[in-house]
């Protein structure tokens, strides 16, 4: 076989040319497929004293590519990440790819098919408890869902969700307004986001917030030791919906903590893809969307930029080639 040079695909193109109207149908399509837990195991750790890298690795149903995204936290707690593309025919490699962007919009085009699924089609009232990229990202993602008829923000920093509401104003062409509480943020919402772990790993969000008929998203705790929402919004919630189960179950320090606690919610637990997938009852009162990521999502989403920066000429050939053992 002749060898064929990888290409590269930096940030830039992926900000140019990642639209949500792509990205969300095509993880709808990728997890309206069957299930096998084999397709996307859960992710590896490998730890040193001072530094780590996380493995998540997929073979996508019905896609041209597999691949595999790396990333590691330095000495210094900086970081990278990388997905690295190859052929399912073949197993050539073909791109690598910055992926520091993708995460981003994987993870809010995800917790957008969860709303997407169960949310009426009408305007939604956004709450939102962060102010960083992730829930940047997911403000965008449901804004390309439904009309937005309100948005409620709350972070620690009142400078951040004074810049958060005033960016959106202007984005979304609505008044967006500021919270001093996370009570406050959801006070009228009809989706919930959560974006945002505290400094110190306690809760932000409780069960006193939540009401009748709410959807919420919680993306902040992907680990043992992170916390976002305190266990009486895990034993509120009726319908628990997630993208990796056993993960969510066993290493979000949320899920864990409940369980330290002897809340029972396994019971509740079902797949993402059993929801794309019709497969879920319908009347649930407080349905959750509790992420961790997964590599599915990254390499669905890393197709897609990967097909349209070689269509846009943003894709570098890079001056390498892989050997080719068959």
């Amino acid at each position: 076989m002749t060898p064929t040079n990888p290409v590269f695909i930096g940030t830039e193109a992926i900000e140019r040319l990642m639209t949500w109207d792509a990205l969300i149908p095509a993880l709808r399509a990728a997890y309206a497929q069957p299930y096998d837990e084999r397709t996307s195991p859960p992710r590896t750790f490998a730890k040193g004293p001072d530094a780590s890298l996380r493995a998540l690795a997929a073979v996508p149903p019905g896609q041209r590519f597999m691949g595999a995204k790396v990333f590691g936290r330095g000495r210094n707690k900086g970081m990278n990440y990388l997905i690295s593309l190859a052929e399912q025919d073949t197993g050539e490699i073909r791109a690598l790819i910055d992926a520091n962007k993708i995460t981003a919009f994987r993870t809010a085009a995800t917790s957008a098919l969860f709303v997407d699924a169960l949310a009426p089609k009408a305007p939604m009232r956004l709450g939102v408890l962060g102010s960083g990229a992730e829930a940047r990202s997911h403000v965008q993602a449901m804004a390309s869902l439904r009309p937005v008829e309100s948005l409620r923000v709350y972070s620690p920093t009142p400078a951040n969700r004074e810049k958060f509401a005033s960016d959106f104003s202007a984005a979304l062409g609505i008044r967006c307004e500021t919270a001093a509480t996370p009570a406050e943020a959801l006070d009228g919402a009809s989706v919930a986001i959560a974006a945002a772990r505290s400094h110190d790993e306690s809760p932000i969000l409780h069960a006193d917030a939540l009401q009748p008929g709410m959807l919420l998203v919680s993306v902040g705790s992907t680990l043992p030791v992170q916390r976002e929402i305190d266990v009486s919004v895990i034993e509120r919630c009726d319908l628990i919906v997630s993208d990796m189960p056993d993960e969510v179950i066993h290493e979000s320090g949320d899920m864990r903590a409940a369980t330290a606690a002897g809340i029972a919610f396994e019971h509740k637990m079902r797949s993402l893809n059993a929801l794309v997938r019709g497969e879920i009852e319908p009347g649930a009162r407080l349905p959750m969307f509790k992420s961790v990521g997964s590599a599915l999502q990254d390499i669905v989403a890393a197709e897609l930029i990967c097909e349209r920066a070689i269509a846009a000429g943003l894709a570098m050939t890079l001056p390498i080639q892989f050997s080719y053992k068959q």
